[in-house]
């Protein structure tokens, strides 16, 4: 049995949302890597999002990859995590409740004799 090729893609994939200069010019990834994704990236994505399904078991792999079900292994599998966690929203949660714990009532004339002594 012929089986499929894996991550074909008839379309280049660019990600012009993230990396406006172009994938190879980020200095995130290197030639091999910003290579693989400009190829086979619509490929990946839509594995990812589920929009396409796996054709073989490397396909599945990445699939199982792209679920947290394995640690990525293949050159493939790699470059699809390292690009998602480039592109991924960074979250920045406060170290405090968000409430100041002393509120100060200071105005700008408070600091007019402050600035007298100095």
């Amino acid at each position: 049995m012929n089986e499929l090729s894996s991550f074909v893609s008839d379309k280049k994939f660019y990600a012009d949302k993230h990396f406006p200069y172009g994938i190879s010019r980020s200095g995130e990834f290197n030639r091999q890597q910003a290579g693989l994704l400009e190829d086979h990236g619509q490929a990946y994505q839509a594995l990812h999002s589920g929009d396409r399904s796996p054709v073989n078991d490397e396909e599945r792999e990445f699939v199982a990859v792209c679920k947290g079900d394995k640690p990525a292994q293949t050159a493939h599998e790699i470059v699809w995590i390292r690009f998602c966690q480039k592109t991924q929203k960074k979250t920045f949660i406060p170290l405090s409740s968000g409430k100041p714990e002393l509120e100060l009532d200071i105005g700008i004339d408070d600091f007019s004799s402050f600035n007298d002594e100095l």
